[in-house]
Formats: structure tokens, C-alpha cells, sequence
């Protein structure tokens, strides 16, 4: 048996010579300086201003220049909102020591409140086993005393900032330094004597937002107890 070998057939180059021309000539078209403004003013003007944007969009990421600017924007952006976090988390910081720092206060006026009902009580207790009615008055406090009534009122010409104590000037710092709201409501938490002394060594317009701001009832006791509040 007689086997014959097949030639492979040559490949052929000819058909490609149409193709390549036609692809020779579009781009000669294109990047020949008066065929390309013939293209982009003439009558083909829309669809050669469509062709172009659209490949400058599908080029533009991957333009050296441009990645380079987006991880630019990019690294800019995280850093403003890591500065922003930063201030954040020190406003925060400082917020939760303010709020803690008038728990202290509020928790001392109570504990001192407490201590003088106590005695108050222990004296009104002692006086009925001596079978007179005779209340024991509280802790003096300069410029203040004490009615038949157990009321506490004001010295005619007294100066209720006279002999501030620093727990009481501290605090009429933060509370002239607070929301007049917030003040209003630790305020209206603590005696009427420690209000009133308080609120005597903060200025005059903190004072009136102060009052503005406490419930009517304990906002009149305030300042019939201490008309010297209302200047």
C-alpha cells in the first residue's frame, strides 16, 4: 500500500491584503490633520464628537495619570474624615468630663442637703422631748437665714457672693458656661439657698437665661426668697 503525504496549503497572506489596506486608510482618516477636522466639523461632526467621548470614557481609567489622581482624592477624603473622627472623639472626651464633674457637684449639694435635714430633724426631735418647738437652724450661711416659717430668705443689704466657697465659684463657671437648659435642670435639683448663691456670682445674662428656664414654681420661690436675683 502506497501512502501519500499531504501538503499543507500555504496560508493566505492575499486575503488580508483588502483588510489591511481598508484598516491603513481609516486610520490615515483619522489622525491625517484636515481628514480629521473635515470629520469633526463637517457633516459627520455629531458622530465623531459621540465616537470620541465615548472612548475617552472607556479609556479614562486606565490612564496612568488619571488612577493617579483618583488615589489622590481618595487619600485627601480619608484624611479629612480621620480629622473629623479626631474631633469627634475629643468633643466626646470632653462632653463626658463636664457631665461628670457636675454629677460630683450634684452628688456633694445632695449629700449636704441630706446632712442638714438630719440635723434639722435630730433638733426637732431633742426640742419635743423638752416639749418646746423650737427648730434647730440649719448650717449658717453668710447673708442668709431663717424665717418661724423654716423659709430661707435674704438679709436686707446682704451679698450673697460674699464668702463663695471655690466648690460654688467652679461651679457657677459651668453653669454660665452650659446650655442655659441644662443648667436649669441641675439647678432646680439642688437648694434654693445653694442656687441662689450660686447664681449670684455668675453675670447678669446668665442669670436671666437661668431663670428663664426653671419651672415657674421653683423659678418665683427663687426669687421672692432672693429678689436681689432679679437685677
Amino acid at each position: 500500500m502506497i501512502v501519500t503525504r499531504k501538503r499543507r496549503k500555504p496560508f493566505p497572506f492575499k486575503r488580508l491584503i483588502l483588510p489591511a489596506i481598508a484598516l491603513a486608510l481609516v486610520a490615515f482618516a483619522l489622525f491625517w490633520p484636515p481628514s480629521r477636522t473635515a470629520m469633526t466639523s463637517g457633516p459627520m461632526a455629531p458622530v465623531a464628537r459621540t465616537t470620541g467621548a465615548w472612548f475617552d470614557t472607556v479609556a479614562a481609567p486606565f490612564h496612568f495619570a488619571v488612577q493617579n489622581q483618583v488615589i489622590t482624592d481618595r487619600n485627601r477624603q480619608i484624611a479629612v474624615l480621620q480629622s473629623q473622627l479626631a474631633d469627634a472623639q475629643t468633643a466626646s472626651t470632653a462632653k463626658d468630663k463636664k457631665i461628670a464633674d457636675l454629677q460630683q457637684q450634684l452628688d456633694e449639694a445632695q449629700t449636704q442637703l441630706a446632712t442638714a435635714s438630719g440635723n434639722a430633724q435630730q433638733a426637732a426631735a431633742r426640742g419635743s422631748a423638752l416639749g418646746r418647738a423650737t427648730p434647730r437652724p440649719g448650717p449658717s450661711v453668710p447673708g442668709l437665714t431663717s424665717n418661724p416659717n423654716g423659709t430661707t430668705v435674704a438679709l436686707a443689704g446682704s451679698d450673697l457672693s460674699a464668702n463663695a466657697t471655690a466648690d460654688m465659684k467652679r461651679t457657677a463657671q459651668y453653669w454660665a458656661s452650659m446650655d442655659p437648659e441644662n443648667a436649669a435642670k441641675v439647678a432646680q435639683r439642688l437648694p434654693v439657698a445653694y442656687v441662689a448663691r450660686v447664681l449670684a456670682l455668675m453675670p447678669p445674662d446668665s442669670v436671666g437665661t437661668i431663670l428663664d428656664n426653671l419651672p415657674p414654681t421653683y423659678a418665683a420661690k427663687l426669687t421672692q426668697e432672693h429678689p436681689e436675683l432679679q437685677r
